[in-house]
Order: structure tokens, then C-alpha cells, then sequence
């Protein structure tokens, strides 16, 4: 028995992928405030796809700015680009509610590959009142200005971000270009509630409003969050001028006081005693810097009169010039002046056998053991002019000084002199230390 068995095959296509040009736009809405200015720039991007691929693809794109579907304008990009951004125009086309996307292939704007469209979003202006009737150009109105006309018994407010007018009354404009006119005519004037609106007389508990403005403003208390601005008025008894805050009277009564913990305060014409008083217990109640050339960190003055002085300090006076600095006191009268002693040796220890002398040093005292050789003080080279440094030797030895030393018995100089146990100083003249004998 032969069987006999037939085998079809059939060969299937699969279909070519669709390839298009697409358009994405971010963000997917534009949003413009009620200035007309636009938040974020539009984004567009050109991309050829197909199937699941894409890829970016370089066109010349032409904007078609509209509203209620006709054209108020056109914007092009400068040359061929796969993403171009766009920004609306602050100063016109106000009344625009969206934008035709469109992406050529060739710079004549002729072959069409792709569109979209694109809404735009508006904020809402603040309602502001205007007095009086209609003002024909050339006054305009900014957005969110309405006034009332009462003849015909509508509230016309101007909704356009850019500020304008219309040829024409806006009852007839209105009646006449319904979509392109930029007023909103409201027919509510008999309601009790747009009466006293127009009215601007309105009596509430709470009015939340994001922008007030008022020509005067009475009020009991109020709290703020922000900033405020002022030319002109009091805070207290402080007058605002020009110059800032201002008391000038011949008896000023505005008080300043800032407290801190207790004993830490600024306070200024609060005592009848001090114009200005501070306290700080436990810090520096008052710092002063002052840096660079020509600088002076605190400067008094007290006319001369009786019982009259420029510093009065009770207490510790810590006066400390750094290296190479001085306190220059000129006319000095001192009651129970004290001079730093520097003792070279003591009855612990033996005096050293080499010492020089340091700015802060005015009486140096040797002392101690004896010694077995003869110590040497060496006098610095430069000081300030007038700087006296007294020397008692208590040794069993001579004490070399070393230095630019003029005698003490001629104008000759030398570079050291043996003291033995005499007492004696040293003036500095600019240039060497005078050698003085002590009686």
C-alpha cells in the first residue's frame, strides 16, 4: 500500500515598519502670567520615527501664534535645528490662547512634515477699579482694570496682559469684534454686592486679597510677614525722613533698648545720666576694629571746661602695643606709676650668662649665687626714641652691657661697657643708649 503526502510551504512578509515625523513639545501647556510674561521657554523637538525607533531630525520651524483660531502672528526659527526653544513676546499678542507648531524640510517653509498644537495658559489679572467713565486712547488700560459705566449699567474690565484700548467705546467693541475685543463686559450693576464694589465701600470681617492698594489706611493693629516700605510718617516717636529715623527735639523723647540675659543691654536716652549705655557682663560690651592705613578705631573729644575730661575709666586699664607699636602719651601727670621688673637670677637660680633686653623690660635686677664669670646684656640696636631701661647689679661680678652706648662721662661712644654693683640707666636717643649713673 503507498501513501502519498503533499507538503505546502508558504513564505509571510512582515510588514515595513511606519516611519513618521513626530513633534514633542514641553511643556505640554504654556503658561503666562497676568503680565503676559511666559513662565518657561516652549520646548519642540523633531524626531523620525520608525516603528519603536526614533531619532532627532533637523527642520525649519514656524510658529502660528492664535486666537479663537485666527492668527495675530508668525515666528521662525533662525535656520534648521532637530530642538528649537521659543519665549512669547511680553508686549503683544495678549489675547493669544495657543500656538500651531509646524516643522518644514526645506527653509522656504513649502513641505509640511509635522504639526501640533499647543494651548496657552493665562492667569487671571487682580480686578483694579478706574475712576470715572470710558478714557478713549491714548490712555490704556493695564490688565485686570474695569470701571463702571452707569448709563448702560456694565462693569467693562480690560483682560488683555498687555496694556491697551479700543478704538471705539467698549459697549460697541464688545457688540461689534466679539472675538477679538480684550474687554469683559460684566451686566451686574443692580446686585446689591457689585453696587458697593464699585461703590468702594465695603464693610467685612476679612477681605484675603493677594494685592491692595489704598490711598490712606486706618487701623488699630496690624501684623506683617513681609516687607514694607515707608517715606514718610512715625514708627513710635521716630519720624521717617529721607535720612532714615529722626528725634531731633530739644528734649527727644524716643528711647532705644536691646536686652540680652540680664545683665547685657544697649540702651540709648534712657538715663538721665548717659545719652548711650551699654553693659556686658561676661563679654566685651563694646568692640571696636579699625584696619589700614589712616584708620583710628576710637576717637574722643571733650571741650575744655571745669571739671572736664575725654576718658573717665574706673578700674583695670589694659593699654598693650603689639611689637614695633607704641602708646604715645603726650602731657602725661601719673599717680603710683609701676615699671615691669625683669629679675635675671634669684635665690633658686644663678643669673643667666647672656640676656637681652626685650620692649617690655624697664628695670633689670641681677641677682642670685655667685657666679664664676661676668654675664652680658646686650641692648637692642633700634627702639623708640626715649626708651629708659634701668639696671641694679647685686652680683660679686661685673655685668657686661652690650650695645650703641654713648658714655655717661663724654659724647664718645663704644659698643660695651663693664657695670659693677652700681645701679645706673640707659636712654635711647634714636641711635645709641646714653649711659647714666644712678647716685
Amino acid at each position: 500500500m503507498m501513501v502519498t503526502a503533499f507538503l505546502s510551504v508558504v513564505a509571510v512578509r512582515e510588514p515595513d515598519p511606519v516611519e513618521y515625523v513626530d513633534i514633542e513639545c514641553q511643556p505640554a501647556a504654556i503658561s503666562v502670567d497676568c503680565n503676559n510674561v511666559q513662565m518657561v521657554p516652549l520646548k519642540q523637538k523633531a524626531l523620525h520615527r520608525s516603528g519603536a525607533d526614533a531619532a532627532l531630525l533637523d527642520a525649519f520651524w514656524r510658529l502660528h501664534v492664535q486666537s479663537s483660531g485666527k492668527d495675530l502672528g508668525t515666528a521662525d526659527s533662525p535656520g534648521a535645528s532637530s530642538e528649537w526653544e521659543y519665549y512669547l513676546p511680553s508686549d503683544k499678542w495678549g489675547n493669544a490662547d495657543s500656538i500651531i507648531v509646524e516643522a518644514y524640510r526645506d527653509s522656504a517653509r513649502e513641505t509640511l512634515l509635522a504639526q501640533k498644537r499647543i494651548s496657552i495658559v493665562r492667569q487671571n489679572p487682580s480686578p483694579f477699579p478706574v475712576d470715572g467713565d470710558w478714557k478713549p486712547l491714548p490712555f490704556k488700560y493695564k490688565n485686570g482694570e474695569y470701571f463702571l459705566d452707569k448709563e448702560k449699567g456694565f462693569v467693562f474690565m480690560w483682560m488683555n496682559p498687555v496694556a491697551g484700548n479700543s478704538e471705539m467705546h467698549p459697549f460697541d467693541d464688545v457688540a461689534q469684534n466679539p472675538d477679538t475685543t480684550s474687554w469683559k463686559s460684566i451686566q451686574e450693576y443692580p446686585l446689591l454686592g457689585t453696587q458697593l464694589l464699585l461703590a468702594r465701600k465695603i464693610d467685612a470681617d476679612l477681605i484675603d486679597v493677594d494685592n491692595l492698594r489704598v490711598k490712606h489706611l486706618d487701623g488699630a493693629d496690624g501684623e506683617f510677614t513681609g516687607s514694607v516700605t515707608a517715606t514718610e510718617g512715625y514708627i513710635g516717636a521716630f519720624k521717617i525722613t529721607n535720612r532714615g529715623l529722626e528725634n531731633e527735639k530739644e528734649n527727644p523723647t524716643a528711647t532705644l533698648r536691646i536686652g540680652k540675659d540680664g545683665g547685657k543691654f544697649f540702651e540709648v536716652n534712657v538715663s538721665s545720666g548717659a545719652m548711650c549705655r551699654i553693659r556686658g557682663d561676661g563679654i566685651t560690651a563694646l568692640s571696636l576694629d579699625a584696619y589700614g592705613d589712616h584708620s583710628t578705631g576710637v576717637r574722643v573729644m571733650a571741650q575744655a571746661g571745669y571739671d572736664t575730661c575725654a576718658i573717665e575709666a574706673l578700674g583695670n586699664v589694659d593699654l598693650n602695643a603689639r611689637s614695633g607699636e607704641s602708646v604715645r602719651i603726650s602731657r602725661l601727670r601719673v599717680s603710683g606709676l609701676a615699671a615691669n621688673v625683669r629679675n635675671l637670677g634669684s635665690s633658686m637660680m644663678s643669673a643667666p650668662p647672656s640676656y637681652t633686653v626685650s620692649d617690655t623690660d624697664d628695670i633689670i635686677i641681677y641677682g642670685g649665687p655667685d657666679l664664676s664669670f661676668d654675664p652680658t646684656l646686650f641692648l637692642p640696636s633700634s627702639a623708640v626714641t626715649g626708651r629708659i631701661v634701668y639696671l641694679k647689679n647685686q652680683l660679686n661680678r661685673n655685668v657686661w652691657v652690650k650695645g650703641p652706648l654713648m658714655n655717661a662721662n663724654n659724647r664718645g661712644t663704644t659698643n660695651a661697657s663693664s657695670i659693677n654693683q652700681i645701679s645706673c640707666f640707659f636712654v635711647f636717643d634714636g641711635s645709641h643708649w646714653i649711659h647714666f649713673y644712678c647716685g
